[in-house]
Parts: structure tokens; sequence; C-alpha cells
């Protein structure tokens, strides 16, 4: 087993908490992987970092660490697997002693359970909330009162997120950076149990500080039509949908870059890695929708390796590096591209290759509207770069089906669409 670097800050040295060398490397010293698990209160090193995050910053496991006291790499990272062995193996006194010791690392570690990073997250988020509300109250600088005040609005945000609609499941706040311009990743629903897990990613312009409330309804919508379609196919599969916003969306004044795309696509496998080591052996059926900028960031991560989907789908992609979906590694050829008319983005090919392009292979998912071939109901199209998943379009339709494993009923703008009825099911 090779060496791997889990994130400890020395609060969790002084616990004496347990970490195998599986998951430990300090700054530039390696452990051997042979050796018995070493005790974090033998090691005298300095703070380390989550994926090239501070502890207070941290929101997954990214490609090469850098530690935040000292700027030194840590290499290479840790594996969700790893962590997650890791978490199982220690006792609830450790397990105890870890998150209090160091919760906005422990609470952001992909591999650990769900629970118990809501409940360290949300922790976090109340504390922030009130610290930050009492500075305010108590009177500020002006520079420092507008830093304060847009930290808050961040984190209100989402706060507000983590209600539930009325009728709808649980949340959950799975990663928390109350740094601002901050990350989050809220859960609907039950991932230690789901049978289909979809993953929404968004792209340029859409961030935590202004979208985590209405990205996190979206999400929710989706959870609902997949429902609704279990139901009509009279099947009892449970889902759940995660509202995803786990890296820093590029703006106007960088979004030609694909800096923050990298970025994106390291912490997305992190978090895709960590459901799957929650769910050894066969695990739910796991799909990612990725809407324009969002899109080039989960192609990188698939096609580099990082992760692996059993579907993925994209929106109003600007395209990627990636030359042929086969490159992405999804099975089943289960790679869709959805584009609406009067989107500027789709066909550009701005960052190498159209997906939408035939020579690419993708599957076309329609999302002009029609007539749905199996309930008749009306569906409205999408137009425009930004309405792709909105309630009672082709689109959300076709995507809901996507992520419960029935692509044979997307529709795809032929005359075969009609065919696509529950004659299917056989």
């Amino acid at each position: 087993m090779r060496a791997s670097a889990v994130v400890v800050s020395i609060a969790l040295v002084a616990a004496g908490v347990f970490v195998p060398s599986a998951v430990l490397a300090i700054r530039s010293v390696p452990f051997a992987t042979d050796s018995a698990a070493p005790s974090l209160a033998s090691v005298s090193s300095g703070v380390l970092s989550v994926g090239g995050l501070s502890a207070r910053a941290a929101t997954g496991v990214t490609g090469t660490g850098v530690d935040s006291a000292s700027g030194q790499l840590v290499t290479p990272e840790p594996e969700a697997a790893d962590i997650a062995d890791w978490w199982d193996g220690l006792d609830e006194s450790d397990q105890a002693s870890a998150a209090a010791a160091e919760p906005t690392v422990v609470g952001n570690l992909d591999g650990v359970p769900y629970d118990v990073r809501d409940r360290i997250n949300r922790q976090t988020l109340r504390s922030d909330l009130a610290e930050l509300r009492r500075s305010l109250d108590d009177g500020l600088g002006t520079a420092s009162a507008v830093a304060a005040a847009q930290r808050l609005a961040m984190l209100e945000q989402i706060d507000e997120a983590l209600t539930p609609s009325p009728g709808g499941p649980a949340r959950l706040l799975l990663s928390l950076d109350t740094e601002f311009p901050g990350k989050a990743a809220i859960a609907l629903g039950d991932l230690e149990t789901a049978d289909y897990i979809s993953i929404l990613v968004p792209g340029a312009l859409l961030s935590v500080r202004e979208h985590m409330a209405e990205w996190t309804k979206v999400t929710d919508d989706l959870f609902a039509e997949q429902r609704s379609w279990e139901r009509t196919f009279g099947e009892n599969g449970t889902v759940a949908t995660v509202s995803w916003i786990g890296y820093h969306t590029p703006d106007l004044t960088n979004a030609i870059s694909l800096d923050l795309a990298e970025q994106g696509a390291s912490a997305l496998a992190s978090f895709v890695n960590g459901i799957r080591a929650r769910h050894p052996g066969s695990g739910p059926y796991l799909s990612v929708f990725a809407h324009s900028y969002g899109s080039t960031a989960t192609s990188m991560a698939l096609s580099r390796g990082w992760m692996t989907v059993d579907a993925f789908a994209m929106m109003g992609s600007p395209g990627g590096e990636v030359k042929d979906a086969a490159e992405l590694g999804v099975p089943n050829d289960n790679v869709w591209v959805g584009e609406a008319p009067w989107d500027p983005v789709v066909n550009t090919a701005f960052f190498g290759v159209d997906p939408g392009s035939p020579s690419f292979g993708a599957k076309r998912m329609n999302v002009s509207g029609s007539a749905d071939p199996i309930t008749g109901a009306f569906l409205t199209a999408s137009i425009g770069h930004d309405w792709y998943l909105e309630p009672g379009t082709e689109s959300l339709r076709n995507l809901s089906l996507i992520g419960i494993a029935k692509g044979e009923f997307v529709t795809d703008g032929s005359d075969d669409d009609q065919l696509k009825t529950l004659s299917l099911l056989g």
C-alpha cells in the first residue's frame, strides 16, 4: 500500500489519534508503508493541510497538497478509500477526539461518513454565523465591515439552502469552506442507502455567495422528478441528489482560463471517490450532470482517470481537451450532451473539442421541447444558456431518467422518440 497524505493539524497530534501510514505524511517526510500505524502523538512536525487548503478552508482532498504554514508540498494526496478505512478503524473515542480537535478538517474529508460531516459542518456554520453577526454588531472598520458582510451573506446562503422543501428529503452539509467566496456541498436524501446518486456541477458565474440556495432548489427539483419516475416505472429504487459547488467557479475576469477547471476536476474527483469509498462493492448508480464550465472540469476528471461514474450529461458545454467520448471511460456509452437553442456557448469548442459534434460520439439529449412519449405531458423547451434545469422542461425530464439508469427513454429529437414508451420494459 502506498503512502498517502492525510491532512491533519497539530491539534490532532495533541489528541493522540492513530493514523495509519497509508493515509499519513507530514510535509515531505514519508512514513514506511509497511510499518505499524503510528500515533499522531509521536509526530512532532508541524501543520498539514488538506488538498492544499488550510484546515479552516478545507473542502476536500485535491491534487497535490501544500502545507498552509510552510508552503511545502505534501504528496501524494490521500485517497478517499484510505480515509474511510482510517476513520472506520478508529474507536468512538478517537473519532470524537479527531472531530473536536480539527472540525473543519474532519468535516471535509471525503471518506468520512456523511452524518459525521454534516454534524460537524453545521456546527462550524452556526459558530461562524454567530461570530460574524457579533462582529458586525460590535462595529468594524469600513473595509472589515464590508468583508464581514460579504462573508455573512455567503454563509446565510448556505444556511438557507439547508432548509428542506415541504415534503422534501433531509439535507446534509457534506463540505463547507466558510472563507469568502466559499465552497459547499449539500446532499438531498440518504447517500448511504440510495440506489441512484446524481451530482449537479455548476459552471461559470454560479457561486456559493449568490446561488447556493438556488442551486440546491434545482437539485431538489431533480430529486422530486426522479422519485416521480420511479413511481411511474413501478419500481422502488431510492434516489439522492447533491448540490455541489465544491470549487471556485470562474467569473468574467478568469472564465477563459482552465486553471479553475483543473481545481474543480480534482475536487469533484475527491468527492466522487469519497462516495465510492463509503459504498464498497457495487455501490450506487452514480451520475454527474454538469453545466457549462462545469462540464469542462468534469471531463478533465474523467479523462484523466481521477474518478469513474456510471453516467455523465453535459449541458451548454464550451468543450474541452477530450476529443472523443470514449476517453471519458464512462461505461455503456452513457455520455449525453444537451444543447439549447440560442445558447451562445454551445458549438463554440472554446476549450478544445465540441462535445455536441457527431465526431465526439456522445448521445444527443433533446432539450427543445416535445410531448413526453410515456406520460403525454407537454415538455417545455430550454432556451439560452441557463434554462436546462427548470421544472417541466424536456431537459430536466431527460436528466432525471439518465440518473436512474433509464437512458433508453431519453428523447433525442428523432422520430424514434415516439417508440420510447413503457413497452421498452418488456
